[in-house]
């Protein structure tokens, strides 16, 4: 049996995906496609639009077999992390055979070279990266000048700067030896173009729908999307819907507390201490401190982790995935699941409420997703505990 994992966010699904989900399927010759995706948080450090059982059947309706959920732990970090724990939770699931992801085509060449050079940690490389950060560069800039160099490609550093490929080399890094890559050349506009279109990318329908353009929006959605009537029932998450909460943990926290915060280096507790007293939106306060040395998705998680209230001490205790939570599945994928239920080294959840309440990542992820319903634009949809009374999405046979 070939399993065709994909690691995604879907925020929101659109036509990009659906296109990128056939290819999987098509390239890797896949008897099932399996989506591990980001529940109520992404990985540029906001919660996502729509909640995570409509993006799960959307992705099902869009080629997907079984839908699974990364724990807000991984789906809320740095590229390195995030890619390394759903490779943890992808490879103890015992039947995954492959792992496909988008790239920029100018980037899928390079992208093996990169990950061996990065995995032989050589003095050389360690040295020029050293440099570049003394210089004040961001990590991810210093880091793929520094391959550049060591590697000795011109371009090479241009070539990865992308999102799209510099989570690509962190999976090629993670890949276990039994999972093969099958990356696909992305289609499309660039991960942070909002120009709209058949093949926007998803920041773009982000901004689409939050100027309520749902034409455009429409455009480079699936026609199984809802989209008119999740937008209308007011049942999504604005990205500056917590921002009063953030602020007030942020005025009543001292420099010591904040400092706990895992990523909050070289005195960042002291610039966001003081962005909070005069700043009024989250884009503010994240303009306000943000500098050449640190990237705007760097800070916008560190405070996805304030609203968590996450600790570097947490954080070290809780390494890697405990359980594979199902967020939906087709009628048809009985045969996968049976087979990640004899396989599979992590319990399979499928009904929370009978899960343990205080395993540690899944406290979490019921946190992360009682913030999200907190900060959605209807009133009467704003009750806690939605993982344990949502089932998992199913829809037709495969």
């Amino acid at each position: 049996m070939r399993v065709c994992a994909v690691i995604c966010e879907y925020n929101p699904f659109h036509n990009g995906h659906a296109h990128h989900l056939a290819q999987a399927r098509a390239q890797s010759g896949a008897d099932y496609v399996l989506c591990l995706m980001s529940g109520a948080l992404t990985q540029r450090g906001t919660f996502a639009r729509h909640d995570k059982w409509t993006r799960a059947r959307m992705a099902m309706q869009g080629g997907a077999d079984l839908v699974l959920e990364l724990p807000a732990r991984f789906a809320c970090a740095p590229a390195e992390e995030f890619a390394s724990g759903a490779l943890a939770l992808l490879s103890a699931l015992g039947v995954v055979t492959h792992l496909s992801f988008g790239c920029e085509r100018e980037a899928l060449p390079d992208l093996s070279l990169a990950a061996r050079l990065l995995g032989e940690e050589s003095p050389a490389l360690s040295a020029a990266l050293r440099e570049r950060l003394a210089r004040g560069l961001s990590f991810p800039q210093a880091r793929a000048l520094a391959l550049e160099e060591t590697g000795g490609i011109p371009g090479l550093a241009a070539k990865i700067a992308h999102p799209n490929a510099a989570l690509a080399i962190e999976y090629m890094r993670a890949l276990p030896p039994q999972i093969q890559p099958v990356p696909i050349e992305r289609v499309g506009s660039g991960y942070h173009d909002g120009t709209p279109g058949t093949l926007a990318s998803a920041t773009a329908v982000r901004g689409a729908l939050a100027r309520g353009d749902l034409a455009a929006a429409r455009e480079a959605m699936p026609v199984f999307f809802p989209v008119e009537q999740a937008e209308k029932s007011g049942f999504i998450h604005e990205e500056e819907a917590l921002t009063q909460t953030l602020f007030y943990l942020l005025r009543t926290m001292d420099a010591g507390r904040l400092a706990a915060v895992p990523g909050m280096d070289e005195g960042l507790e002291n610039r966001f201490l003081r962005a909070a007293q005069t700043c009024a939106t989250r884009e503010e306060l994240l303009a306000a401190v943000k500098s050449r040395r640190y990237t705007h998705a760097r800070l916008s998680r560190l405070c996805a982790y304030v609203l968590l209230g996450l600790t570097r001490d947490w954080v070290r205790q809780n390494r890697v995935p405990t359980y594979a939570r199902v967020l939906g599945f087709r009628r048809g994928s009985t045969g996968l699941l049976s087979a990640i239920k004899a396989n599979s080294r992590l319990p399979l959840i499928t009904k929370a409420a009978r899960f343990r309440e205080r395993e540690p990542l899944f406290s979490l992820d019921a946190r992360a997703q009682d913030l999200w319903s907190l900060g959605v634009r209807a009133p009467h949809r704003r009750a806690a505990g939605l993982d344990f009374t949502t089932s998992p999405a199913i829809t037709g046979s495969s």
